[in-house]
């Protein structure tokens, strides 16, 4: 029932109860059973490993450092609990404050939260000055040759960063949707220069500062409460990993700024009805996935949720928005790639298919289970990048991998729990690592040689252990919470519904834990959420059992 039907002529509007989430209140039955199932699968996939995160850590090996090898580490489990309680008793302690939560002026927040993000994120990367390599340097030498009008390294036979890997040929016939990100840095250096890396990085921590904001919106708009607002931004300014991610001149930051955005005008859309949100959405959604391709699986939840969306209020524009989002997005990058093929005068095949990469997904890796491991990339070369043949061969290979599993469970349920748990359980998800191991344009100041060899390097080390084991609990108590509360819609789910997306993408195919850094802040506000229950509940229940234990008679021992 809509707030508006609650409200008669000459009786009071009654009280909003504790934990009000206002958004499409009553929902149907088959919108009740579709976000339901999201939310518990997500539940139990997060609550494993928050548990799990009692009593191991994943740690990118000291003595293989450069190479990625992840070491599975046994924690103090005492000490876990010791932290959780404490963190338990601060709750507590703030519930006295609880009032100053609601009072707050939430424009100044915002804007205190923003400002913090920028000088940490600027201060960071003018600190170490990260020169890109690999994946991002390739990207790197073409944007700015393009910025130039130079486009040999588009073709066969040209010399480019690891050329000879590719055996002659253009990194592009490999991987041809990265060209949506040349794009955006070709126009990023042909305004700013093309000497280094570093406006790449500015707009990264730009980025960071709008991600996060856009998370404290969505909070907003989804829990229509000020406190909970408030607490999900104490959590974002805790939450640094994002922050030293800026180093990494690559698209995992900017599209996840620009899917959160697009995001919030969705939601906005589903509040509303006003079809004009979605050309900001569509439009945001499209400059993701150019900056990060991986990026579709907020564009499959999208569908996801514009199917419940029309089945629930019978908006048939919904579904006619889903239809043109997928050509749009889809139409982009191949848009993109047609232009570059025709700037440079070459014609790439389709590159390395997602079944490549499952297949890759799915075999060992000396760096952890189904991280990189080089499988797709021989196979499309052994194949003269003929994608027919490759993708045979792809499939005959996980057919081959999924039999083997399935005659030795053991086996694959240990190659999934440790693929599981390399990526979203290493608390750094490499924000560090990916400036540490590459060199740098100016000499290291105090603050990055601290953070690669001395304390400050120790103590975040600590803190993104804790501040993820007290993210995960109260995302899997967020959860559970609504779930039980009866609080989960469309709104509540979308964010929950990527976080499975990519939780499961990324369990199946290619899998590192730098990619799961860009999920991180979508936990948290189903975490303010939890939170702010905790400031709110009495715990009833929970003093009267105390109650009764404290009145059972003690025997005194003769």
């Amino acid at each position: 029932m809509s707030n508006s039907a609650t409200k008669k002529k000459n009786i009071p509007h009654p009280a909003k109860p504790k934990n009000n989430i206002e958004s499409l209140n009553r929902f149907s039955k088959f919108e009740n059973i579709i976000t339901n199932i999201i939310c518990l699968l997500v539940f139990i996939a997060f609550g494993y490993i928050a548990v799990v995160g009692f009593f191991q850590t994943s740690v990118i090996d000291p003595a293989n450092y450069g190479s990625e090898v992840i070491l599975y580490q046994a924690d103090n489990v005492a000490l876990n609990i010791f932290f959780t309680a404490i963190f338990g008793v601060f709750v507590f302690a703030m519930k006295k404050k609880y009032d100053f939560f609601a009072k707050v002026n939430m424009k100044i927040t915002e804007v205190l939260m923003v400002a913090f993000v920028l000088i940490c994120g600027f201060i960071w990367i003018f600190s170490v000055t990260s020169v890109p390599a690999a994946d991002s340097y390739n990207i790197f030498e073409s944007a700015t040759q393009a910025a130039h009008g130079n486009y040999s390294s588009f073709t066969n036979g040209s010399t480019f960063y690891n050329s000879d890997y590719y055996n002659g040929y253009s990194y592009f016939n490999f991987y041809p949707f990265q060209l949506g990100f040349v794009f955006i840095c070709e126009i990023i250096y042909r305004i700013f220069g093309t000497s280094t890396a570093m406006p790449v990085q500015v707009i990264n921590v730009l980025c960071v500062a709008a991600a996060y904001l856009a998370v404290a919106k969505i909070t907003k708009l989804v829990f229509k409460r000020r406190a909970i607002e408030f607490i999900a931004i104490l959590l974002l300014a805790g939450c640094f990993q994002p922050i030293f991610f800026c180093t990494f001149s690559y698209g995992n930051i900017i599209g996840m700024c620009c899917a959160l955005w697009a995001t919030y005008f969705l939601i906005r859309y589903f509040q509303s009805e006003k079809y004009l949100l979605l050309i900001p959405c569509a439009v945001l959604l499209i400059l993701s996935t150019l900056a990060k391709y991986n990026n579709l699986i907020y564009l499959v939840a999208f569908v996801i949720v514009l199917i419940v969306h029309t089945v629930k209020r019978k908006k048939w524009q919904s579904i006619a928005f889903a239809l043109a989002l997928c050509i749009a997005v889809i139409g982009s990058s191949n848009l993109v790639i047609l232009s570059y093929e025709k700037r440079a005068g070459v014609d790439y095949p389709n590159g390395i298919s997602q079944i490549m990469y499952l297949e890759m997904g799915l075999n060992e890796s000396y760096m952890a289970p189904g991280w990189y491991n080089g499988i797709a990339l021989e196979n499309y070369k052994n194949n003269n990048l003929d994608n027919n043949l490759a993708n045979e061969q792809a499939s005959r290979g996980v057919s081959e991998r999924l039999s083997y599993m399935a005659s030795n469970p053991e086996y694959g349920a240990d190659f999934f729990n440790k693929k599981l748990l390399s990526q979203w359980n290493e608390p750094t998800f490499e924000s560090i690592w990916v400036s540490e191991v590459k060199s740098h344009y100016y000499d290291l100041n105090g603050i990055g040689n601290s953070m690669y060899n001395g304390s400050l390097g120790q103590f975040f080390e600590l803190y993104f252990g804790f501040y993820m084991q007290i993210l995960y609990i109260l995302f899997a108590v967020g959860m559970f919470c609504l779930i039980t509360k009866r609080k989960v819609n469309i709104q509540t789910a979308i964010l929950p519904l990527v976080l499975l997306g990519g939780l499961g993408y990324h369990l199946l195919f290619e899998g590192k834990s730098q990619y799961i850094l860009t999920y991180i802040i979508l936990m948290i506000p189903t975490a303010a959420y939890a939170m702010n229950y905790l400031f709110e509940a009495d715990f009833t229940e929970l003093k009267n059992f105390i109650n009764k234990l404290k009145t059972i008679p003690v025997k005194n021992k003769e």
